[in-house]
C-alpha cells in the first residue's frame, strides 16, 4: 500500500511540473528527426517486497525480503582492469549502467531503454516467514541464512546462501516522453524530460543452499536465461547540452515497478521488483537531420 501511495504521488509530481511549465510557454515547431544516444550508471535502491519460494523443498512465504545492490563500482577504477583475467569492457558490464536509444521529432521522443540491474539476497537479514521448509512447519521470525558456527543446522531452517539476480540480468523497455526546454542560450541548454515506459525484465538466476540433512555440502542451481517479468517505469531527466547538442551531461531519477515469476531451484518465486534509480551520465547526438538540411543547402 505504502509503495502504491509513493507511486501516485511520484506521478504527480511529474504532472504538475508538465503544468507549471506549460504556463506562458510558446509553442515552437520542430519538425526534423533527432536520434540521440544516453550512456549512464546507476546507483539503484531495491525496495523491500513480500516474496513466495514454491519446489520440493521450500514452500513458504516472507514478509520484508530485502534485495541489496551489487554497484561493482570499481571497474571503473584503471587498478581493476589491469588485475589478472579483468579487462577494460567491463566497465561496460559489470556495474549497473543504462543503455537508451532515443528518436524525437518536435519535442515527442520515443526511446529504447536497456538496464543492466545487479540484485541479490541481503544475507543477514531476518524476517517473517510462513509455511513449509522441508517437510516442517515455520510460523515465525527467522534467519534467512544463520551464520554458521558448528554443527547446529536444525530441521526447517532456511540455510538459503545465495539468491542472486546478476548475471544477464536486464530490463528492456520501450516509450515515450517530451521535451521542456527550460534554458535556451549560448553557453548551452538545459531539457527537462519526464517519460514513462513499459518492457521486461530477463536474467539468470542463481541460488545456492546447503543441502537437506547435511552442514558442509552444498546445492548450486544456476538457472537457464529466462524472460522473469513484466512491468514499467516512470523516468524524470535533467540535460544540459552545448548550444548545437551534440553532447550533453544528464542526472535522471526512475521508479520502476515488475511483477516477478521465474524459476527457484526446482520451483520458482514470486515478488513484485520496486526499485529506484539515480543516475548520471552523458548523451550524444548521433543524427540530426535539421543539421544535415542545412549543409545540404550550403
Amino acid at each position: 500500500m505504502k509503495s502504491f501511495i509513493f507511486l501516485i504521488l511520484y506521478v504527480l509530481f511529474s504532472l504538475n511540473c508538465y503544468s507549471q511549465y506549460n504556463i506562458n510557454t510558446p509553442n515552437k515547431i520542430d519538425d526534423k528527426w533527432k536520434v540521440r544516444l544516453y550512456l549512464s550508471h546507476s546507483f539503484t535502491t531495491y525496495y523491500n517486497t513480500d516474496i513466495k519460494f514454491s519446489s520440493s523443498r521450500y514452500n513458504v512465504e516472507i514478509k520484508d525480503y530485502q534485495w541489496i545492490e551489487r554497484g561493482s563500482r570499481e571497474f571503473f577504477q584503471y587498478t581493476k582492469w589491469t588485475e589478472q583475467g579483468n579487462n577494460l569492457l567491463q566497465i561496460i558490464d559489470e556495474p549497473s549502467n543504462t543503455f537508451v536509444l532515443s528518436i524525437e521529432r518536435n519535442s515527442h521522443e520515443f526511446f529504447l531503454s536497456v538496464f543492466h540491474p545487479k540484485f541479490l539476497q541481503n544475507p543477514e537479514q531476518i524476517v517473517y516467514m510462513k509455511g513449509t521448509i522441508d517437510g516442517v512447519e515455520v510460523d515465525g521470525t527467522y534467519n534467512i541464512n544463520r551464520p554458521f558456527d558448528g554443527y547446529n543446522q536444525f530441521p526447517g531452517e532456511m540455510e538459503l546462501v545465495r539468491n542472486e539476480n546478476t548475471h544477464r540480468e536486464m530490463l528492456f523497455e520501450i516509450g515515450y516522453g517530451y521535451r521542456f526546454k527550460l534554458i535556451d542560450d549560448k553557453i548551452g541548454k538545459i531539457t527537462y524530460v519526464p517519460s514513462i515506459g513499459v518492457g521486461l525484465s530477463y536474467g539468470q538466476n542463481l541460488v545456492v543452499v546447503i543441502k537437506e540433512n547435511e552442514w558442509w555440502e552444498f546445492d548450486n542451481y544456476k538457472q537457464k536465461s529466462e524472460v522473469q517479468g513484466f512491468g514499467g517505469s516512470i523516468t524524470n531527466r535533467i540535460e544540459f547540452n552545448t548550444e548545437k547538442e551534440r553532447f550533453g551531461i544528464f542526472y535522471e531519477n526512475k521508479l520502476s515497478y515488475y511483477k516477478q515469476n521465474y524459476r527457484f531451484m526446482d520451483g520458482n518465486q514470486k515478488y513484485d521488483l520496486k526499485l529506484i534509480g539515480n543516475s548520471v551520465g552523458v548523451k550524444f547526438m548521433i543524427y540530426n537531420s535539421k543539421r544535415t538540411s542545412i549543409q545540404q543547402q550550403d
